[in-house]
């Protein structure tokens, strides 16, 4: 979760984050935010985060995103 969290705040220096901050309606990560979180979460835990990954459920907070890199782990 700690990484995470880190990685958001480096795309969003400014922005307080914990892991139940609502990442979209907070406007935290927009699209292009987005492009960059993909591949940093998949370079950082060596995961494949596909399209039909990239859901606003998955990215709506950081437990979320974290349920996720969890999932797509045990998938491989």
């Amino acid at each position: 979760m700690e990484r995470i969290i880190e990685i958001l705040k480096e795309i969003k220096p400014t922005a307080e984050i914990n892991e139940n901050t609502a990442l979209i309606d907070e406007k935290i990560i927009d699209s292009l935010a987005m492009i960059n979180l993909v591949g940093t979460l998949s370079d950082e835990f060596d995961v494949d985060i596909t399209a039909r990954d990239i859901t606003p459920e998955n990215f709506a907070t950081p437990a979320a995103i974290l349920s996720l890199i969890e999932r797509l782990e045990d998938e491989d």
